[in-house]
C-alpha cells in the first residue's frame, strides 16, 4: 500500500512550470524500476522510449531493470507524456533532476546507493522511490549538500498529495571524484528511520487484520499514521504486534485516546519495556 495520493489535476502544469525555470537545464527524468511491472516496461518501448539504466557498468549492475531509470529525453515535450502519468499514479516512483553541468556518468548514481552506516552497515539506498528521496534530502549533512550540489541544482519529485514538490540546493562549484562514501551517523540513521515508519506500519496492520479506515486520501492517512507512531514512539511500543493493537484502539476510539488519563498506568509500563499487549492482559 502505498501511502500517496494519486496525481492531482494541477501536476502536469505544475511540472512544466517548474521546467521553463530553466528551459536549457541540463535534465534527468528518473524512474524506479522496482515499481514498474514488466507490462508497464513494454509499454514504454511501444512508445518508442527505451531508458537508461542508471546502475549499468558499477558494481550494482546485476539490478537491471530493477534498478534506477533514466531519460534524457525532453519527456515534457512529448505527447504520450500525459498517459505515462496516468498509468503510474498513485505510486511514488518518478522524480526529475536538474544537473549544474550535464547528466553524469553513472559513478553518480552508484555513489548516491551505495549507502552505509558509521558502523560499516552497507545498504542500498532507494533514492528513486520519492518517499525514500523525501525522507533522506533534509537529513544530509552540509558536506553531503555539498557534494550533491556540485552536480544537482533541483530536484523535483511528485509528492504524497500527487501534487509537484521540489528542493533547490545551492550553487556549489563543481567537485572532482571520487567522492567520500554517503554515509549516515546513526543519529541521520534513526531519523531515516523515524520518517519511514509510517510506510512501514500499512503491511503490519494488515499482517494483524487490523481494518485501515478507507474514508481519508493516501496522504491524510500517511499524517494520522505518523501521528500514531511519534505517539507509539513516545510509549517505548517497537514490537509490531503492539504497533497493530495501538492503531486498532486508535482507529476505533480516536487518535488522541492514549492521551486519556485511563491509559496512563499502560504507558508507564510500555516505557520500562513490558509490551502492551502483555500490559492490557493483566
Amino acid at each position: 500500500m502505498f501511502l500517496q495520493n494519486h496525481h492531482a489535476p494541477e501536476l502536469l502544469p505544475q511540472l512544466h512550470q517548474w521546467m521553463a525555470q530553466n528551459e536549457d537545464g541540463h535534465y534527468c527524468w528518473l524512474m524506479d524500476g522496482s515499481q514498474l511491472s514488466a507490462k508497464e516496461k513494454r509499454w514504454l518501448l511501444r512508445h518508442g522510449q527505451p531508458w537508461q539504466r542508471a546502475f549499468d557498468d558499477t558494481p550494482m549492475a546485476e539490478l537491471e531493470d530493477f534498478g534506477p531509470l533514466i531519460w534524457t529525453q525532453p519527456l515534457h515535450l512529448q505527447d504520450w507524456w500525459p498517459d505515462w502519468l496516468a498509468i503510474t499514479s498513485g505510486r511514488p516512483l518518478l522524480s526529475v533532476v536538474e544537473f549544474r553541468h550535464a547528466v553524469p556518468d553513472n559513478v553518480f548514481w552508484h555513489w548516491l546507493s551505495d549507502f552505509r552506516t558509521d558502523d560499516g552497515q552497507k545498504l542500498l539506498l532507494r533514492f528513486a522511490d520519492t518517499h525514500t528521496l523525501a525522507n533522506v534530502l533534509p537529513l544530509m549533512s552540509d558536506e553531503q549538500l555539498t557534494l550533491l550540489a556540485s552536480q544537482v541544482a533541483r530536484w523535483g519529485w511528485i509528492g504524497r498529495t500527487g501534487e509537484w514538490e521540489a528542493a533547490t540546493l545551492r550553487d556549489t562549484p563543481e567537485i572532482p571524484e571520487p567522492w567520500e562514501p554517503l554515509e549516515f551517523t546513526q543519529a541521520q540513521f534513526d531519523r531515516m528511520m523515524d520518517r519511514a515508519r509510517p510506510d512501514m506500519l500499512p503491511p503490519i496492520l494488515a499482517h494483524y487484520e487490523v481494518e485501515i479506515p478507507q474514508d481519508e486520501t493516501p496522504a491524510s492517512l500517511h499524517l494520522r499514521l505518523s501521528l500514531l507512531v511519534e505517539a507509539m514512539g513516545s510509549y517505548g511500543i517497537q514490537d509490531e504486534q503492539s504497533q497493530a493493537l495501538f492503531a486498532s484502539l486508535a482507529f476505533e476510539h480516536g487518535d488522541s485516546f492514549h492521551q486519556d488519563a485511563e491509559w496512563q498506568e499502560y504507558w508507564n509500563r510500555t516505557r520500562k519495556g513490558q509490551l502492551l499487549t502483555d500490559a492490557l492482559s493483566e
